[in-house]
C-alpha cells in the first residue's frame, strides 16, 4: 500500500510539474490572446469554439483505441502482447485520422459559418483538420508512455509540444500579425512535430505486427467510451455553444477565460492525479484476489481523502486570486467579469477528479457501457440546465450547470462502483473541505473594492487559514498526523545519512 501511494504521489508530482510548466506558458499565451492588438474579444471567443469542436473530433475519431490500449496493455493476461497491441493501435488510429481530415475538409464551409460567422474562412477549418488528425495519432504513443510508466518522457513530450506551440503562436500572431489564423498555424506545427516524433519512438521499441483480432478487441472495449469521452467534452465545453447562441462571441470570451482559470484545477490536480491513478489503479485492480474489499479498497479510500484536501486548497487559491491576475494580464475591463465564475467551475473540476476515482473501478471491470451512459446522462442534464439558467444568469448559469453536472456524475458513478468494490469512502471529509472552501471564499468577497495590496494580503491570509481549518475539523486524525510526522522525520534522517555517506566516500 505504501509503495502504491508513493508511486502515485511521485508520478502525480511529475505530471504536476509538467502541467505547471504548461500553465506558466499559458499565462504568456493569455497575454497575447487578450491583447486587442492581436485578437479582438470576439476572435478570442471564436478560437475557444474552434478548440471545442477540435476536442469533439479528437475524442470521436480515435474510436477509443488508445483507451482500449490502456485497459489491455495493463492486464497481466496480455503482458506478452503489449508491443504488438501498441503497433496495432497506432496503425488503426493513423488510418482513422486520415479519414477524419477528409471529413473536416468536406464540412469546412458549414463549420466556418457556424464557428467563425463567415463561411468563406474554410482555410482555417482545413488547418484545424490537420491539427485534429495529428492529435488523434499522437494519443497512442502518449498512452504507451503512460502504460510503461515513463512519466518523465510523457511530460517531456507534452512540454516540448507546448513549447513549439508557444513559439509558433508568438511568431505567427505577434510577429506576422496573422490573427486567429496565426494561432491555428501554431497548433498545427506543434501537433505535427510531436506526433511524428512520438510515433517514430513507439515504432522503434515495438514489434511491427498488426493483429486484426486485437484491433477488434481494442475497438470493442474502447468504442463505448467514445460516447463517454464525447459527453465529457460536451459537459465541460458544450455550454459555450449555448452561451454563444444567447449572449454572442464576446460572452464566450469572458466565460472561456474563467474556464482557463478553473482549468488550472483540472490540469494541476485532476489531470495530473488521474493520469497516474488510471494506470496504478488498474494495475491494483488487475491483481486483486477474489476478496474485492482488500488492498484496493484502502488505496482508493486513502487517495480519495488526500485528493479532496489538496485539490480543495487549489480551488480556493485560484478562485480568490483570479481577479488580480486578470487585472495584470489584460487591459480590457470586460474580462474582470470572469472572476466570480471561477469558484463553481473549480468545484466542478474537483468533483470530476472524485469521479475518476470511482470510474477506475468500472473501467477495470469493463463496464464501459455504464461509464458511457453516466457521462451521457450528466451531459444531458448539463445541457438542460444551461438552456434554463443561461437566459436568466448568463455565464454564471453556465458555471453552475457545469458544477451540478460534474457533481451528479461523481455521485452516480460512486454508487455503481460501490456495488463492485464496497469501499467506505470518507465523504464527511469531502463535505468538510467544501464547506471550508465556500466559507473562506465568502470572507474574501468584501475585499473586492479594496486597494490591490490590501486585497491580496487579506486573501493570502485566508489561503493560509485553509489547512488550519481542515486539520481543526478532524479531516485527519491525530494518530495520522503523528504517523506523517514520523515518516517525514525518517525520510529526513535517511537523506542526512546518505549525504554523510556521500561526503565520506568522496573524501576517501
Amino acid at each position: 500500500m505504501a509503495s502504491s501511494l508513493a508511486r502515485l504521489a511521485k508520478q502525480s508530482g511529475i505530471y504536476t510539474l509538467g502541467n505547471l510548466t504548461l500553465k506558466a506558458g499559458g499565462l504568456i499565451l493569455l497575454l497575447l490572446y487578450l491583447d486587442p492588438a492581436y485578437l479582438t474579444q470576439a476572435e478570442y471567443g471564436r478560437l475557444i469554439l474552434l478548440e471545442t469542436v477540435a476536442q469533439l473530433f479528437i475524442v470521436c475519431v480515435g474510436l477509443g483505441l488508445a483507451q482500449g490500449l490502456l485497459k489491455y496493455a495493463t492486464d497481466p493476461v496480455y503482458a506478452d502482447e503489449r508491443g504488438s497491441l501498441a503497433f496495432t493501435a497506432l496503425v488503426a488510429t493513423t488510418a482513422l485520422a486520415v479519414a477524419a481530415w477528409g471529413l473536416v475538409v468536406l464540412a469546412a464551409r458549414p463549420l466556418a459559418a457556424l464557428l467563425l460567422d463567415d463561411g468563406m474562412r474554410v482555410g482555417l477549418i482545413q488547418l484545424m483538420g490537420v491539427y485534429i488528425a495529428m492529435k488523434v495519432v499522437a494519443a497512442v504513443p502518449y498512452m504507451a508512455l503512460r502504460i510503461e510508466e515513463r512519466v518523465g518522457w510523457y511530460v517531456l513530450g507534452v512540454v516540448v509540444e507546448f513549447a513549439v506551440f508557444l513559439g509558433g503562436v508568438y511568431y505567427f500572431l505577434a510577429v506576422r500579425q496573422l490573427g486567429l489564423e496565426g494561432v491555428v498555424l501554431g497548433l498545427v506545427v506543434s501537433a505535427t512535430s510531436v506526433s511524428v516524433l512520438l510515433s517514430v519512438g513507439l515504432l522503434t521499441r515495438s514489434p511491427w505486427r498488426f493483429k486484426r483480432d486485437r484491433a477488434v478487441l481494442l475497438l470493442r472495449f474502447g468504442a463505448p467510451l467514445i460516447f463517454a469521452s464525447l459527453a465529457s467534452v460536451l459537459l465541460n465545453t458544450g455550454d459555450r455553444f449555448v452561451l454563444k447562441a444567447f449572449e454572442g462571441a464576446d460572452a464566450v470570451a469572458v466565460y472561456g477565460l474563467a474556464q482557463k482559470f478553473g482549468g488550472l484545477v483540472n490540469m494541476l490536480f485532476v489531470q495530473s492525479f488521474s493520469m497516474a491513478f488510471a494506470v496504478l489503479g488498474l494495475k491494483a485492480l488487475g491483481s486483486l484476489a477474489p476478496d474485492r474489499g482488500g488492498e484496493v479498497g484502502r488505496l482508493h479510500r486513502r487517495t480519495f481523502r488526500h485528493f479532496a484536501v489538496l485539490t480543495g486548497w487549489g480551488v480556493l487559491g485560484i478562485s480568490v486570486l483570479t481577479l488580480d491576475v486578470t487585472a495584470v494580464i489584460s487591459s480590457n475591463p470586460a474580462y474582470l467579469d470572469a472572476a466570480p465564475l471561477v469558484l463553481p467551475i473549480g468545484l466542478g473540476f474537483m468533483a470530476y477528479g472524485i469521479y475518476y476515482i470511482m470510474m477506475n473501478v468500472l473501467y477495470a471491470t469493463e463496464r464501459t457501457g455504464k461509464i458511457a451512459s453516466n457521462v451521457l446522462g450528466a451531459a444531458g442534464v448539463n445541457l438542460l440546465l444551461n438552456l434554463a439558467l443561461i437566459p436568466l444568469l448568463g455565464a454564471m448559469g453556465a458555471a453552475l450547470a457545469t458544477l451540478v453536472g460534474y457533481a451528479g456524475l461523481a455521485a452516480v458513478t460512486a454508487r455503481q462502483a460501490h456495488h463492485v468494490v464496497p469501499i467506505a469512502f470518507p465523504w464527511r471529509a469531502l463535505g468538510t473541505v467544501a464547506l471550508v472552501i465556500i466559507g473562506l471564499w465568502s470572507l474574501a468577497q468584501p475585499s473586492l473594492h479594496w486597494a490591490a495590496s490590501l486585497r491580496l494580503g487579506w486573501r493570502m491570509l485566508l489561503l493560509m487559514l485553509y489547512p488550519v481549518l481542515v486539520l481543526s475539523a478532524g479531516v485527519y486524525t491525530r494518530a495520522e498526523l503523528v504517523e506523517v510526522r514520523g515518516a517525514v522525520q525518517s525520510w529526513w534522517a535517511r537523506r542526512g545519512a546518505e549525504h554523510d555517506e556521500d561526503i565520506q566516500s568522496r573524501a576517501e
